[in-house]
């Protein structure tokens, strides 16, 4: 029984002794019905019970060690200060979960980025023992996690993702036709795009100083990454290295479902060629639409996001998060499309203002869900 609840026989008011006397058993068959009641509620929760607040030893303790992977503008601290994942890998630990977050280039392409990745997921693997690792991605984390995917399949069990722009995205679409309309202006405009185009890559470098790490940056091979044409070129290079006949975990078109799990083969440390299976997991908010009844008005992102996301209305990208549209975030098996979380409150930002269900809990449960699916 939980703690504070009593017996229900207890609460029962003792019955004059005639009637004692005269219903001994119907006396014994309310007690047993109430003892098998009380023996139902003692039960376990089911997992769906676990919560950030509520610890448990090993409901997220998974076979290999889950490494998260930001997006754009990110790092493991931004500036050095500021979680990413705010307060996600706390929640997942307290539940038996080992937990690694990466920091890669802020702004570059996914193939750079997931060189980066490459690198830190093989320390990983070093330190911890495993033979693989569950990646989580959010935003342009999640084509980072499927180009290292593709790369490196010996090394990736499966992967998560977050938001993530898997056919692109129209905000991107839409600076990247702004840049380069400035790159037009003569004589000026290559300066000022060269100007802006700095002014990223310096926020981009001293995120990674601040995390301990020089790392390139380019800020607009990250834009042209996040184009809906970009995307697409890089769909069909990440599905060329698919084993031959085998289906990829992006649909053909918004409506259609993909596999949920990736197969690439690569050799051995004998040379022999082993087929890797990688698990496709995914899910996505739609909150990025101003909503007074559900949006956080106490939260910054708020009313920037709610900008972005008329913006991708006006370009006719559907339900999306003010940044990512449900359609482009649908990879692998699809979780929920349905949270009312606009971009950042996917990663419990900013500073645990969300909106609608906790993401903590959300990401918790997916760890629960990869140890069951034996990951």
């Amino acid at each position: 029984m939980e703690h504070g609840e009593q017996h229900a026989c207890g609460q029962r008011m003792p019955a004059p002794r005639a009637q004692q006397s005269r219903n001994p058993l119907r006396r014994l068959a309310g007690c047993a019905a109430a003892l098998a009641t009380a023996a139902m509620l003692a039960q376990p929760a089911p997992a769906a019970a676990f919560t950030a607040d509520n610890p448990n030893g090993d409901y997220a303790r998974t076979r290999y060690p889950i490494v998260l992977v930001h997006g754009l503008t990110g790092a493991a601290k931004m500036a050095g200060v500021v979680d990413y994942w705010y307060g996600i890998p706390e929640v997942l630990r307290a539940h038996g979960a080992q937990v690694y977050v990466a920091t890669v280039p802020s702004f570059n392409s996914d193939a750079e980025r997931a060189l980066a990745l490459q690198a830190y997921v093989r320390a990983v693997k070093l330190e911890s023992g495993a033979d693989k690792v569950n990646l989580i991605g959010h935003s342009q984390g999640g084509p980072t996690a499927r180009t290292l995917a593709a790369m490196s399949p010996q090394d990736v069990a499966s992967v998560t993702t977050i938001g993530s722009p898997h056919r692109g995205s129209e905000v991107a679409d839409t600076v990247l036709d702004l840049i380069n309309g400035i790159g037009a202006i003569p004589i000026a405009g290559p300066v000022l795009v060269g100007i802006i185009q700095g002014v990223f890559d310096t926020v981009g470098w001293f995120n990674g100083i601040s995390n301990g790490q020089a790392l390139d940056q380019d800020a607009l091979a990250s834009l042209k990454s996040l184009t809906t044409r970009g995307a697409a070129e890089q769909n069909a290079r990440l599905d060329a290295t698919l084993v031959p006949g085998t289906k990829s975990a992006l649909g053909a078109d918004c409506d259609s479902a993909g596999a949920v799990s990736e197969q690439r083969q690569a050799r051995d440390p004998a040379g022999h060629l082993v087929t890797h299976t990688q698990a496709a997991y995914s899910w996505t908010g739609q909150g990025g639409p101003l909503s007074l009844l559900r949006s956080n008005l106490l939260d910054p992102s708020t009313a920037m996001m709610s900008t972005s996301a008329g913006l991708m209305a006006l370009k006719g990208a559907g339900a999306n998060d003010g940044l990512v549209s449900v359609c482009s975030s649908k990879w692998g098996r699809v979780l929920a499309t349905g949270y009312y979380w606009n971009h950042l409150d996917e990663v419990n930002q900013m500073a645990g203002l969300y909106q609608d269900a906790d993401p903590r809990t959300v990401i918790l449960n997916h760890a629960n869900r990869l140890r069951n699916d034996q990951l």
